[in-house]
């Protein structure tokens, strides 16, 4: 049985070079058996999605093969948003595997995601007809946007796992909040319960006015211990 992860592992591994399909939830499951391991640290995924990013737009740049490109886009981001989430809920003291309300949270947020790499690659369409496009700085930037959602998706992940335990809201430190945070500031409910509204700290499309976008906002426990980064 001890083999059975790296058995996984090939499996996904042929069925990505092969642009073959694969379930959601069985490359969550296959990251739940440790067929796929986090890179170790958060800083250490981002990297590696980062790198996933540029190389996959670049290859698309240069030689105009979108499904593939795109499927490789989409199979790194599967694997960093279950790394990122993973890691959140070991550092929240829970072991594998993640609770049913855990894995259908990042299944939602895996799919949002889809649709917005697909319409980046519509407009990477686009910009590959425009004559002396620089696209290396646009994707670039790109790889740095898309990046920044793994920290959100770590917070989520911790927060899953701290679920009962009680949280306070704080302001960060920027000059001007949106009404949502400004009115949370200082109250204190269980992490399920900013989870359940959608109140995550920096998360993109995060319920609060801001939308989470350059949120500063933090929340901590009662000891004092900053539970969202």
């Amino acid at each position: 049985m001890k083999d059975l992860p790296d058995a996984v592992f090939m499996v996904i591994k042929y069925a990505d070079e092969n642009m073959i399909e694969l379930p959601l939830d069985l490359r969550i499951r296959a990251y739940m058996a440790g067929a796929i391991k986090a890179a170790g640290d958060l800083a250490a995924i981002n990297a590696k999605y980062h790198d996933a990013i540029t190389q996959s737009l670049i290859n698309y740049f240069e030689n105009a093969r979108g499904k593939k490109n795109q499927k490789a886009f989409k199979n790194a981001m599967i694997d960093a948003f279950t790394s990122a989430f993973g890691l959140g809920w070991a550092d929240g003291g829970q072991p594998l595997p993640f609770s049913a309300e855990a894995v259908e949270w990042l299944s939602a947020k895996v799919a949002e995601e889809v649709v917005h790499i697909d319409g980046l690659f519509v407009n990477a369409k686009e910009l590959r007809k425009e004559k002396d496009f620089d696209y290396f700085a646009w994707i670039t930037e790109r790889a740095d946007g898309y990046t920044q959602t793994l920290q959100a998706i770590y917070n989520a992940g911790r927060m899953f796992a701290l679920k009962n335990k009680m949280l306070a809201w704080s302001l960060g430190a920027t000059e001007k909040h949106c009404k949502t945070c400004a009115k949370l500031d200082g109250q204190r409910h269980r992490a399920v319960w900013y989870v359940s509204r959608n109140y995550i700290p920096r998360m993109p499309g995060a319920s609060m006015e801001c939308g989470g976008y350059k949120c500063d906002c933090h929340l901590s426990d009662d000891e004092g211990n900053e539970i969202t980064i």
